[in-house]
């Protein structure tokens, strides 16, 4: 996924592509990782925690059960926002906080952290494929 829209609009995050993240007993590696800039060092390496924000992007291969474990573990340790891209089906799934996801389709907005607007479904399936 061509993520550096998210970077272009915004200093008070960095989207990171696949960053582990040290979310004991777990150490995820989402697709995309959000994260505040304060929170980040200046080291590299894993990342100790939750990103704010991470993004999934299923292959048509791939099941659902284990993104969504890990989408679940990461909202359960401080993942503010979480979506899930089903490019098949060209919908988003979309967790806030603990609360149960909404799926979006189309020209649907995507809630975003901070100042990072006019993300639509199309607009991020059409990012997926720029690779």
């Amino acid at each position: 996924m061509n993520y550096g829209l998210i970077n272009q609009q915004t200093t008070t995050y960095e989207a990171i592509q696949e960053l582990r993240c040290i979310v004991p007993p777990m150490s995820p590696v989402p697709d995309i990782s959000i994260i505040k800039s304060d929170r980040l060092s200046d080291e590299d390496g894993s990342f100790p925690g939750s990103p704010d924000w991470l993004i999934e992007i299923r292959s048509p291969d791939q099941g659902t059960l284990e993104l969504q474990n890990k989408i679940l573990h990461c909202l359960s340790n401080g993942t503010q926002l979480a979506w899930l891209i089903d490019i098949q089906r060209q919908q988003i799934w979309v967790w806030e906080n603990q609360e149960l996801p909404l799926i979006y389709a189309g020209a649907d907005t995507l809630p975003t952290l901070g100042n990072i607007s006019g993300l639509t479904v199309e607009t991020v399936i059409a990012m997926t494929k720029q690779r």
